[in-house]
């Protein structure tokens, strides 16, 4: 029932090269045939083995090979001498003389690249049993033997470094969880990566297992975007469960609420400077005023947009309030009940008390001009984010049903752009809006009153700027209002029991933000290896190795990664008699509806484009009219378009360098993107044509 030695990991040059070190070692390899080369080396020459150790290179400074280490005795120089000192060494074995080798001076840390970078490494060590030479473990039945990946954070209080296992929930999301003795124990559910046994006979002793396993680096994601949890947050079987209803709610108001309402202002903003929102000192290099109205045309496009998605947005939000709290969404009518939470309450006190309030003053005139389409009463906002949530929800007319005609189904059934054809809701909320002229000093963000930093006597560029941050600061206290009332929902038990999926880039936002304020810097990760003696029970305890060197591992585009060759062989031909060669092997479905966008698209070109964000006096707007779906007479219809994937990527890289040339204006890296060098007789035809 119980063994008779105690067993140890030791490094896997430990019967090549002296002195026995106790650490699992990393071997390197460059080459796509790692494993056919490892198993050449061991055939032939283990004691090369030492050569393979990983130390930090670049793609600048490779890392050069690794001298094989010297024998302890160096004065004798015949086989059986170098023998007998070897069996020396290991008859002196115990625990108070192996200790792990202290890690040479590195000039950088050590990264591990991923399989794309063309590096793989191995994880390698040896199950010795702790006696004279070290014999070899020779496995029962029930033994199991793998390594764990831990990443090292540092304790907030304590300052010490702890170690942490990866563990995987019923849903397969992975998480830190920490080890109280990480020499001793593994963490409950602790993912346990798999090793593969490799005979070998060193120069000098008997037979050895080597146990290594690929140590996967591709799953950088994974290791260092998986979030920390406490040891109290494990489920009683050690998994940890995936995110709450609460978190996918929390990041579904960020996707779909917050961060489209901030992309309404960066759009207003930008919009409102390219057609000429700014007063003429606000340009300096413009000697002479815009022509009459230049402005005014494009901002009332720009302001039909806002008014059109702001709808859409309201019904995002409308949509995330009835699933996520449904009281509140109840609450929305002014004569209907207070939800019973206080942070319900305050909620539903915000979306009351941000409105647009403001009646236009007679020097704001322009705006009216501007905006003719803006479907609201007398020039005046005086709908509140409340009402218009409310508002969005209910029938155009009275007796109509809430659910066949409501302003949802209009609005999605609709096929052309604001304002076109009828049918569009009979209130506007902008939540961004791009005044002209004068009226630049009109809050964007619907709201009481002015901020008290903002007042007229300030310049356009500064009441813009100031303005800009307070409305990104009303976001933020919307998202911790949005936050709070769910915090509170959850308390009370009314979550409902799912909840839509929330986008992965919210939910990586949460957790990287956690994740930047705990453990700053890069990642730092060691290997250990595991034994576990199964048909022991808890008579033997769990064999864990020393920790390995500590390792960082790259990301995929990591500055210090090594260059994998990869050679894009484009259309040698180019001209019309070799590119019709070329067959139309790739299919597109194309729908009625698409099929009348790209017709409108066509009309367009790439200086048409360039102009539309280009200031006065180079600005021209886009005259993009809209033709509706393809149709015939009788009917619609869509198409089936095939294209030629060789001309696709010619294509591509045509406009790689063209779109290269014009941001090379604010990145200017042409000079590190592309390196051309004349190769002498590659044609593009033949002697034959």
């Amino acid at each position: 029932m119980t063994s008779k030695h105690v067993l140890r990991w030791v490094a896997a040059e430990s019967f090549v090269a002296a002195p026995v070190a106790v650490a699992p070692s990393i071997l390197r390899f460059a080459t796509d045939d790692f494993m056919e080369r490892m198993l050449q080396l061991l055939a032939q020459r283990p004691q090369d083995l030492p050569q393979l150790r990983a130390l930090p290179e670049g793609w600048q400074t490779p890392v050069a090979p690794i001298q094989k280490l010297p024998d302890q005795n160096t004065e004798r120089t015949s086989g059986t001498a170098r023998a007998l000192a070897r069996r020396r060494s290991l008859l002196g074995f115990n625990r108070q003389q192996v200790a792990l080798l202290p890690p040479p001076e590195q000039p950088k840390p050590l990264k591990l690249f991923q399989p794309i970078h063309q590096r793989f490494y191995l994880a390698a060590a040896h199950l010795v049993c702790e006696q004279p030479g070290l014999p070899p473990r020779v496995l029962s039945g029930g033994d199991r033997s793998g390594f764990v990946v831990r990443r090292l954070f540092t304790g907030s209080q304590s300052g010490q470094t702890i170690e942490h296992g990866f563990v995987k929930g019923s849903d397969g999301r992975g998480a830190w969880a920490p080890i109280a003795e990480p020499e001793a124990n593994m963490a409950a559910g602790e993912e346990l990566l798999p090793v593969f046994p490799m005979g070998y006979a060193p120069p000098n002793g008997p037979q050895r297992n080597l146990n290594a396993g690929l140590i996967p680096v591709s799953r950088h994601d994974d290791y260092v975007f998986a979030p920390r949890v406490p040891a109290q947050a494990k489920s009683p079987t050690g998994l940890v469960a995936g995110p709450s209803v609460a978190d996918e709610l929390k990041a579904l108001a960020l996707s779909k609420v917050i961060a489209p309402w901030q992309a309404l202002f960066i759009a207003a903003f930008s919009g409102r400077s390219a057609s000429n929102g700014d007063t003429v000192g606000d340009r300096p290099w413009s000697p002479t005023s815009p022509a009459e109205g230049t402005g005014k045309t494009s901002l009332k496009k720009l302001n039909s947009q806002l008014i059109e998605t702001s709808w859409r947005l309201l019904q995002e939000f409308r949509e995330w309030l009835q699933v996520s709290l449904p009281e509140v969404a109840d609450a929305l009518p002014s004569a209907s009940p207070a939800p019973s939470g206080t942070q319900a309450q305050a909620l539903l006190a915000f979306l009351d008390q941000t409105q647009w309030a403001h009646p236009l003053p007679a020097s704001f005139t322009d705006v009216l001009e501007a905006n003719a389409s803006l479907p609201s009463a007398g020039g005046a906002f005086t709908v509140s984010l409340r009402e218009a949530l409310h508002l969005i929800g209910t029938p155009p007319a009275p007796g109509s049903s809430p659910v066949a005609g409501s302003w949802f189904d209009l609005l999605d059934g609709k096929e052309d752009g604001f304002p076109g054809s009828g049918n569009w809701p009979t209130f506007a909320f902008p939540l961004a809006f791009a005044p002209f002229g004068e009226a630049a000093k009109l809050p964007s963000f619907p709201s009481l009153s002015l901020p008290a930093n903002l007042t007229n006597t300030h310049s356009k560029q500064a009441f813009w700027a100031a303005l800009s941050e307070n409305n990104e600061a009303k976001l933020v206290l919307l998202l911790q209002g949005m936050h709070a009332a769910v915090n509170e929902a959850e308390a009370a038990g009314l979550l409902p029991i799912s909840s839509p999926q929330s986008t992965h880039a919210a939910q990586l936002a949460q957790s990287l933000s956690a994740q930047v304020q705990e453990s700053p810097g890069p990642a730092q990760f060691v290997i250990r290896f595991v034994h576990l003696r199964c048909d022991c029970g808890v008579l033997a305890d769990t064999v864990i190795s020393d920790p390995s060197a500590t390792f960082q591992l790259a990301g995929f585009f990591d500055s210090d990664a090594p260059l994998r060759p990869i050679r894009i062989a484009l259309p040698f031909d180019t001209t019309p008699g070799g590119l019709r060669k070329y067959a139309k092997n790739s299919a597109f479905i194309v729908s009625d509806v698409l099929c009348g966008q790209m017709k409108r698209v066509r009309t367009l070109g790439l200086g048409d484009l360039i102009r539309s964000v280009l200031p006065w006096p180079f600005h021209k707007d886009l005259s993009v009219p809209d033709s509706g779906p393809c149709a015939t007479p009788a009917d619609r219809f869509g198409m089936i378009c095939s294209l030629s994937i060789p001309i696709i990527t010619l294509v591509a890289f045509v406009l790689l360098i063209v779109i290269a040339s014009l941001l090379d204006m604010i990145f200017r890296w042409l000079p590190f993107l592309m390196v051309c060098f004349p190769v002498p007789g590659l044609k593009g035809k033949n002697a034959n044509g």
